[in-house]
């Protein structure tokens, strides 16, 4: 990172404005979807969280398409989550079906472990290894066995970007020839800290490793994905709609009764426990967290103030000591005293 004489990074600097494509070139993409499937126009991936019940919402309701809703619990959804799933549904008529994975669970004992032995800031996210694996898989399998056309995904925001991930996976000496491809520098970047710590390499969780790179970080159809679901065509809702944090916290609130962690100060990522888990490792070892990186973003974008985002700062990278702890408790590792490893 550089700073130029009035204190603006380099990241400010070269920051391209989020681009969307608009409502009209939505329509023409959706239009050729409408009454395709068998049963169902399209299925929508929910968590739980903001993004993907605005995305249910506005799919449901503005296109009145024909919508099923698709949950992949890796057994780590706090239960106001679960709660805003079925809220949600229930009011706007759409079917829910929920299916369980055992791949984050799979790895995640053994990751914080390796974690801990040798921490390092690139390495954080892969605590969360198999729950990016799957939810992407489990959601085109499910497109695919049922004949469902259209994948509706909401991943792809302008506070999704990960600049923070992929910095530290591109601080090393490999990374840097490559920098200008986010997605080999990516890989290199995790290839090197495997090597510095190759605890993580353990065989169960190898497969995962290696299906969550081409399952998520290149869920694209139009790619090797392509392959396997020839039939289906991913939507990014966010590459056509405006990503407005209110408007959507506005909407969901009031029409679908959506509600956010009561012992947490932040809307974003709070449907995933272990987003606490990552964020604390973060404040520990680097000082900051991704709510930094997702608040940066939306400053360069204009959607607030430095200062709002100082302010938010204060309240939003409070980590509850009881979440870490109880996180900590179901993976296996109570005896853990993460105050004192880093």
């Amino acid at each position: 990172m550089e700073f130029n004489e009035e204190g603006v990074c380099n990241y400010c600097l070269d920051h391209k404005k989020w681009s969307y494509m608009g409502k009209e070139k939505l329509d023409e993409f959706l239009e050729p979807f409408r009454n395709k499937g068998e049963r169902y126009d399209c299925v929508v991936g929910v968590s739980g969280g903001r993004d993907s019940s605005y995305m249910l919402y506005y799919l449901a309701t503005e296109y009145d398409l024909r919508a099923v809703a698709y949950n992949a619990d890796h057994g780590f959804i706090p239960e106001v989550a679960k709660a805003n799933i079925k809220r949600m549904t229930d009011t706007l008529g759409v079917e829910l079906v929920t299916e369980e994975t055992d791949l984050l669970k799979r790895c995640v004992k053994n990751n914080v472990s390796a974690w801990l032995r040798r921490p390092s800031p690139a390495m954080v996210p892969m605590i969360c290894c198999g729950c990016k694996l799957g939810g992407p898989r489990g959601l085109l399998e499910f497109a695919k066995k049922n004949k469902i056309p259209l994948v509706a995904v909401g991943i792809d925001t302008p506070v999704e970007r990960a600049n923070l991930k992929w910095g530290f996976y591109a601080a090393n000496p490999l990374s840097r020839y490559v920098r200008n491809n986010r997605q080999l520098s990516l890989l290199i970047g995790l290839l090197y800290e495997l090597a510095k710590n190759p605890l993580y390499l353990v065989p169960k969780a190898i497969p995962v490793y290696v299906g969550e790179y081409l399952y998520y970080f290149n869920l694209n159809i139009e790619g090797i994905q392509g392959l396997r679901y020839p039939d289906q065509t991913i939507l990014n809702l966010y590459r056509y709609v405006e990503w407005n944090e209110d408007k959507i916290l506005s909407m969901i609130n009031t029409e679908l009764g959506w509600r956010q962690d009561p012992d947490s100060a932040w809307s974003w990522r709070f449907d995933c426990k272990m987003s606490y888990l990552k964020n604390y490792l973060y404040l520990k070892s680097v000082g900051f967290t991704e709510k930094d990186d997702g608040l940066s973003t939306m400053i360069r974008e204009d959607m607030i103030t430095r200062e709002e985002a100082l302010e938010r700062l204060e309240v939003e990278n409070i980590i509850p000591a009881n979440k870490v702890t109880e996180i900590l408790d179901e993976i296996g590792l109570t005896d853990v005293d993460l105050s004192g490893t880093l």
